[in-house]
């Protein structure tokens, strides 16, 4: 895979948003007072985040593996890959058998030559993530997941927000940050999986 900057992975996820949720019986117990055509809908949210926690998860073990980052930073890596571990397990207890696992990823060449290139590719998923929980909150049918939605929403940006201090030394986003469908997210998450 060849290197691409922010605006190419967005727009690349542009096509439609990544909608993440979580909250384990939460959505268990959401889907059983919902339709089955409900309930489907939002398991299938669930598995495309699940798919995107663990590329998160990967991505921060590969970054703390690279040993470009000391102190402060490299904690918050190991911190910030354990909130995506703890994403990804409520949604696997959410899905059961069906929830992703196994899956294998690739990055442009260089993503972790360098503690700038790892914070730019940080800053273009983290910026996605955020996109797709926001989507999420308005695509997904429970009450219940939109609230789990906007709190993972809220990890995420803070994930986000540490990766812009590195990158550009500005830790402060956009006012409105831009929600994204499950097509968008699904395009921006399929160029980092692996055949």
């Amino acid at each position: 895979m060849t290197d691409v900057n922010r605006a190419q992975f967005l727009t690349r996820g542009a096509a439609g948003g990544l909608a993440l949720v979580a909250g384990g019986t939460v959505l268990g117990l959401a889907a059983g007072q919902a339709t089955a055509a409900t309930a489907a809908g939002d398991v299938a949210i669930a598995k495309l985040a699940a798919t995107a926690e663990l590329l998160a998860i990967d991505f921060y073990s590969r970054a703390i593996s690279s040993r470009k980052f000391r102190g402060d930073e490299r904690e918050y890596l190991i911190d910030a890959r354990r909130n995506e571990r703890d994403h990804y397990a409520a949604l696997a207890r959410v899905i059961g058998r069906g929830a992703p696992k196994g899956l294998r990823f690739q990055y442009p060449n260089g993503a972790f030559a360098s503690r700038a290139s790892i914070a730019k590719l940080g800053v273009a998923l983290e910026t996605a993530f955020v996109g797709a929980y926001l989507g999420a909150v308005t695509a997904l049918r429970s009450n219940d997941l939109k609230g789990v939605a906007a709190q993972i929403g809220a990890s995420e940006s803070q994930h986000l927000s540490v990766f812009s201090e590195i990158a550009v030394d500005d830790p402060v986003g956009i006012s409105f940050p831009k929600a994204l469908t499950a097509t968008q997210a699904t395009a921006a998450v399929t160029p980092f999986l692996a055949a």
